[in-house]
């Protein structure tokens, strides 16, 4: 069997989370060669320069740039031109046999049309997903839509997919990524990792993950400020992770600096993932918009209290609780989801819907298995 390039693109810290399972599972394959690729998000310092975890894990990885001039939305327009150019030039150069890209960031867009015109075999991660009202949306779709073979988390997604027009033999169930590191690393205990936060293991603990809603820039930062303003009613230690670099981080990331001094708060740019898992498993519950409140907090059995429309429509387990916008719903939300018996019962039985902790294999199997043909490349809408 001729061994066959699979490139994977990170282009972000929680995606890196993603996708290192499957690197790993490809690294060790010997009829499969790993091509790593960093861009986006990991090279940029005001995120934190997380480029060097991915290097640290995978030396031989490959820096490709995205410039983002601006916090405004031209400069995301911008952001992604320059993502398919650069791609476009190292591609061309590289040329793997699949492309592998996950989810609705700009910079898996910008990989996969580069790819698509290079008639590159396009592997994409968590298609047919919902998640409310951001161009995440719209970029996961299209990306569907450019990308030849599809790796989807659930049943739903799937169904979704096919919905899309694409051709059912293209579509594998695989299941999530990141349930493969719950389910197969040690992670920190609650002690080691209180300690290591400069956190008290005996006080309440909160995990907050809070990003700018695209399609409702401005909406989205007085959404954030009033989580603050439930936050610093409540004076619970928190643990903060910094926003993505969409639309509106900058004005995010200004609040939280105004914030940051406060005794209770403790805010990092960046935590390597298997720390952030660490973190999530540790503490009382998670507040925020971030899909991993939806798809890895289940496994935790931790309450989610999810802020807002950026998650409206994707699949939930029984500890999420979907709330509005405004400071006392936030409070009164956390005080339910730390006291009422009935929902703490619904946390504790709930299942996580979105995988057996094995889909890297599962995607191992279908790289070397799927014919690298024309029938896979010329691809037509279904109906």
């Amino acid at each position: 069997m001729i061994m066959r390039t699979i490139a994977v693109v990170t282009g972000t810290r929680a995606e890196y989370g993603y996708l290192k399972p499957l690197m790993h599972a490809i690294q060790q394959e010997k009829d499969l060669k790993l091509l790593p690729i960093i861009t986006g998000m990991h090279l940029l310092s005001q995120f934190g320069n997380t480029y060097k975890i991915v290097k640290k894990d995978f030396p031989s990885a490959k820096k490709i740039r995205m410039t983002l001039k601006g916090d405004q939305l031209k400069h995301m327009a911008e952001y992604l031109a320059s993502g398919i150019n650069n791609f476009a030039t190292f591609l061309d150069k590289n040329h793997p046999d699949i492309l592998v890209v996950l989810g609705d960031r700009s910079e898996s867009l910008a990989a996969a049309l580069a790819a698509a015109y290079l008639n590159i075999p396009i592997a994409h991660i968590n298609g047919g997903d919902v998640s409310g009202t951001t161009i995440d949306e719209s970029i996961r779709h299209a990306i569907t839509k450019i990308a030849h073979i599809h790796l989807v988390h659930t049943k739903e997604n799937a169904e979704r997919v096919e919905k899309m027009g694409e051709e059912k033999k293209r579509i594998f169930v695989t299941g999530a990524l990141t349930l493969d590191t719950i389910m197969h690393t040690k992670l920190a205990s609650k002690e080691e990792t209180f300690k290591k936060h400069h956190l008290n293991p005996n006080k309440t603990a909160f995990l907050v993950v809070q990003h700018p809603i695209t399609t409702l820039k401005d909406r989205g930062y007085s959404q954030l400020k009033e989580l603050f303003l439930a936050l610093d009613s409540l004076k619970e230690q928190t643990v903060l992770l910094y926003p993505n670099c969409d639309a509106g981080g900058k004005k995010f990331i200004d609040l939280i600096t105004t914030y940051e001094k406060k005794p209770y708060l403790h805010a990092f740019k960046n935590i390597p993932h298997e720390e952030y898992l660490s973190i999530m498993k540790s503490v009382d519950l998670m507040l925020g918009n971030s899909s991993s409140g939806i798809i890895e907090a289940p496994s935790f059995k931790i309450p989610v209290i999810n802020i807002g429309s950026r998650q409206q429509g994707r699949g939930r387990s029984a500890n999420i609780l979907d709330i509005p916008p405004e400071k006392n719903s936030i409070i009164n939300a956390i005080d339910f989801a730390l006291h009422n018996k009935e929902f703490q019962r619904k946390v504790d039985t709930c299942k996580n819907q979105f995988g057996d902790g094995n889909a890297a294999q599962h995607m191992i199997k279908i790289f070397k298995e799927i014919p690298l043909d024309e029938g896979l490349i010329q691809k037509q809408i279904t109906y």
